[in-house]
């Protein structure tokens, strides 16, 4: 699998600002330690193995759940591949710190699962789902509810559902593989996507105090009235438009032409002109006689 984008990286950073000497005081206590306590591995080594659970990897090692991890003598890490954790910082880009680490707190089960031990719970109509306390349940604000548990539901195929026991879950997950195990400190399972429990993402918020403004702040002006649809503007409140006067240029007087003759004056004027001849031809024949 190719290694995560740049800019996802880059939104990690953001994210975890304890990067610097919180960062490396992390992993090295994520060593284990010398004089008992703990299964005598560390999950930061197993994981680097594996570069699909890089991102994941990451996270747990900027928090204290790698550190809380390697303390364990039994423990199953329930891992998202790279793609499932960029989905998830994406959806929630603003998740606090805290509530980060409460979510991946509840991807750690404090007791040993491996694929075998999946495929052998009880399944049929009568069973029910295990409930398995997670590393979420040891801190302060899952002691008061059910967050801090999973329900582990077993599948028709052999694997398993695993899903917040607090009502409202928001997001449940499958088993998809056995990653590796070292029997019975360790196991690392790849489920298909983070178990949500209600209330981590989804907090209320507070909302902002209000600002207050100063007395040499400037006054914003009122947004127009809004008038309906039905109401005719009047006309007072339409704005007015430029006049443009037209300009009157001084006109000249002259003399009007004649019409020209249509062709009934034409005829009429021939006419005319054949009577008066022929007027003329009538009085010489008289005259002649004469």
């Amino acid at each position: 699998m190719a290694p995560p984008k740049l800019s996802l990286l880059v939104l990690l950073v953001l994210l975890l600002p304890a990067a610097g000497n919180a960062g490396a005081n992390n992993v090295a206590a994520d060593a284990p330690p010398g004089g008992g306590g703990g299964g005598g591995f560390n999950v930061s080594e197993i994981l680097a193995k594996f570069p699909e659970f890089t991102l994941f990897n990451y996270l747990i090692s900027k928090t204290r759940v790698a550190k809380d991890i390697n303390s364990r003598n039994s423990v199953t890490v329930l891992a998202p591949v790279n793609a499932d954790v960029d989905w998830l910082l994406r959806r929630s880009a603003r998740l606090p710190r805290a509530a980060l680490l409460e979510l991946l707190s509840v991807h750690v089960v404090l007791d040993y699962y491996d694929a075998a031990k999946l495929a052998a719970l009880p399944r049929g109509r009568g069973a029910k789902p295990i409930v398995a306390t997670t590393l979420y349940q040891t801190f302060g604000p899952a002691n008061g509810d059910k967050s801090g548990f999973l329900t582990i539901t077993p599948a028709p195929d052999g694997g398993a559902v695993f899903a917040s026991a607090a009502p409202g879950a928001i997001v449940n997950a499958t088993f998809k593989k056995a990653v590796t195990a070292r029997p019975y400190n360790i196991s690392v399972l790849q489920i298909s996507n983070f178990v949500v429990p209600p209330g981590v993402i989804t907090k209320p918020r507070a909302p902002p105090p209000p600002k207050m403004m100063s007395s040499v702040s400037a006054v914003a002006p009122s947004p127009a009235p809004v008038r309906s649809p039905s109401a005719s503007p009047s006309p007072s409140s339409l704005p007015c438009p430029p006049v443009t006067m037209p300009i009157e240029e001084p006109m000249e007087e002259t003399p009007a032409s004649a019409p020209a003759p249509s062709q009934g004056h034409a005829l009429q004027a021939m006419m005319g002109w054949w009577s008066a001849a022929g007027v003329a031809l009538g009085m010489a024949c008289l005259l002649a006689h004469l």
